[in-house]
């Protein structure tokens, strides 16, 4: 008897015991959530989570967006969570694009984010712009000089080449003179750089400000020059020759 006294406590103890673990692994195993990111935007984005709004961590990605591939309806990535109130953020390389706050993912669920960002239209034309050359030619009878437009990502630059000139300024090109920079005649010369911003790009000398206007379509950039001393104007077209 009592053999079988101290036999029945441990065999209570350990099945207590087993019970225990169980219910810890159960637990555990339950203790799941994913949250699906689906991109309809025109970006490549990555998901990144939080778990107090202050401190994200990259949860999957990069998921491609709209038009990516033809008819593309845009993609999506899954991210395993722990249930609880979460904070997502979509971004493009390192700039936040779309955030929610405070969503609470319960236990063994698994929600759809869908990320859909409208695109500027002036961003969307300057992105299809990169590389695009514009032309105009200056026709004067004591000077003739083409003048380029060149799209670089969101720089405009300008640059010219006078293909000829009288003597009297052909001398003053050659020495850097007369308000001309020095140059040599039927050489490329890189004249100034300017940040696009929407669909215009500005800037200033010393006689005059210019601001130039790329069209709608692309197909065209309008400059206005405004001399300061009496607030002449003058508008020229640069007209799309590449690509």
């Amino acid at each position: 008897m009592k053999l079988r006294s101290k036999l029945i406590p441990k065999f209570f103890l350990i099945t207590l015991l087993l019970l225990c673990v169980s219910l810890t692994l159960a637990n555990k195993a339950q203790a799941m959530a994913q949250i699906t990111m689906v991109n309809r935007s025109q970006l490549a984005l990555n998901l990144y989570i939080s778990d107090n709004g202050r401190d994200f961590y990259f949860g999957c990605g990069p998921v491609l967006g709209l038009g990516h591939f033809t008819n593309s309806p845009g993609q999506f990535c899954t991210s395993s969570i722990t249930p609880g109130i979460h904070w997502l953020q979509a971004r493009d390389g390192d700039k936040v694009v779309m955030h929610e706050d405070n969503v609470n993912i319960g236990d063994g669920t698994s929600p759809t984010w869908t990320v859909t960002i409208a695109a500027d239209p002036d961003e969307e034309l300057i992105r299809r712009l990169n590389g695009a050359k514009f032309r105009y030619d200056l026709n004067l009878p004591e000077i003739k000089e083409n003048q380029e437009l060149i799209v670089s990502g969101t720089t405009l630059i300008i640059r010219g080449r006078i293909v000829w000139a009288n003597k009297e300024l052909e001398q003053s090109i050659i020495t850097g003179t007369n308000g001309f920079r020095r140059g040599v005649i039927g050489q490329w010369q890189e004249n100034q750089r300017m940040q696009i911003k929407g669909r215009e790009a500005h800037f200033s000398a010393k006689f005059w400000n210019y601001t130039f206007t790329i069209s709608e379509d692309g197909n065209s950039i309008v400059r206005r020059s405004v001399r300061l001393m009496d607030g002449q104007v003058e508008t020229d077209i640069f007209e799309r020759v590449f690509p």
